[in-house]
Formats: C-alpha cells, structure tokens, sequence
C-alpha cells in the first residue's frame, strides 16, 4: 500500500516542509511508502501524487488538517473521482478517517502539555517593519488561481513557466507583481491567470501560454492573441 498525506496549501513555504517531513517520519515509523501532497496551492498536486504511484494495488489518502477540513475533505473525493476520468488506472484508493478522529491525538496533545516547555520571547520590531509598509511599485498585477480544480489541470507548471520567464526578462516585483490565490470561480476555464489592470483573463493556460505571457503582454505590453478587457 502507498499512503499518501493530503493537505492544502500553507501560506508559507514552512509549512509544506513539515508535511513532507512528517510524510518522512511516518514512513519510517510505518515501513510503507509515505509521501505528502496537496490539494491546492503546493507542489505536487494530489493528481500527480496520484500519477507516481503504481498502477496496480492500494493507495490510502490522510488528510492532515487539524481540526477536521470539511473543505478538504470534499474536494479530495472530487479531485480523486476527477483523477479517475482522466486516467487508465486500476488503482484502488482509501481514504483515512481525520486525524482529529484518531485517539492518538488526544495522546500527542497530552505530551505537548506534559512535556518540556520552553519561555515565549522575541523582537516585536519585525511586527511592523516599515518594509511591511511598502507597496510596490508594479505597473501590472498578475493573479494565478492555485485553487484545487486549476492545480489539478496543472497551474503549478504554469506558476513555474511564468515565474522562471519573468526572471530571465529581470522583471521583478517592482514591474510584475505575481500572487498566487484561491480560486477565481471560473473553475472550468482553469488553470487561470489574470492580469491587472489590464483585465485580461487567461483561460485553460499551460507553460507555453504561460511564457507567452511572460514574453508579450508583460514584457511587451501586448495581450496574447489581441484579448481584450472583459468589458470591451
């Protein structure tokens, strides 16, 4: 059996770390293939977690959100029955019961309180850093959906694409500035980018549309294609 352990997306690059070393540990613990993936937001997406395991046998999804994500878990069921009309698979898939259901939770909690403890400190300074107080100084604002219907049509590689030819062009935050969201609501159109303040929606986008973007519109300042506002 593989074991995959489903998140969604943190906010910060620290908190997949931990997912994928507590995908390690477990693995250790258990002696079973053990990897973390995500819903949404992270790399890999639950589809290509799904794409790397074997073909044949079982895979068991955990989802690691705690409390208990109903969110995450409605849209694992969805991204899996998605996986399945999209791919020539056999392979049987579990999913686990929360890990706010496992009894071994109220253990855990328990040694955190029992155990040692250590004094809260720090330097209030960085809470309001002036560099917080910044707004950059981008001539254009490009949104790209990370929700779980884009990830699963691929937006982490168009993210990749986008990111990488805006580096080459040396167009940083002060020209291109590139927010990852939630989803945009269009889900069908995905994976999505838009651009502001042009107003330009780019439906069903890949890497070769997104360097196309990357190399036309915000390079050059022309919409791929001749697109035009929404309102136009």
């Amino acid at each position: 059996m593989n074991v995959l352990l489903v998140s969604r997306g943190a906010t910060h690059h620290g908190g997949h770390d931990a997912i994928h070393r507590l995908a390690a540990a477990a693995a250790e613990a258990t002696g079973v293939p053990v990897r973390a993936c995500f819903l949404d937001g992270a790399e890999p997406s639950l589809h290509a977690a799904l794409d790397a395991v074997p073909a044949q046998g079982e895979v068991l999804l955990v989802a690691t959100h705690v409390p208990p994500d109903r969110y995450l878990d409605t849209w694992i069921r969805r991204a899996v029955a998605h996986w399945r009309t999209t791919r020539d698979r056999q392979t049987r898939i579990l999913v686990a019961a929360p890990l706010a259901a496992q009894p071994a939770l109220v253990t855990a909690v328990t040694d955190a309180i029992t155990g040692d403890h250590t004094t809260v400190d720090g330097n209030p300074g960085p809470f309001r850093s002036p560099a917080w107080s910044q707004i950059t100084r981008h001539r254009r604002h490009v949104l790209v959906c990370r929700g779980p219907r884009c990830t699963a049509y691929g937006a982490e590689h168009v993210a990749a694409a986008l990111g990488k030819r805006l580096t080459e062009h040396g167009l940083g935050d002060d020209d291109v500035l590139v927010t990852a969201t939630g989803c945009l609501f269009p889900c069908n159109l995905g994976p999505l980018v838009v651009v502001y303040p042009d107003d330009i929606w780019y439906e069903h986008v890949d890497a070769d549309l997104a360097v196309r973007i990357a190399d036309e519109h915000l390079r050059d300042g022309m919409p791929v294609d001749g697109r035009r506002p929404r309102d136009s």
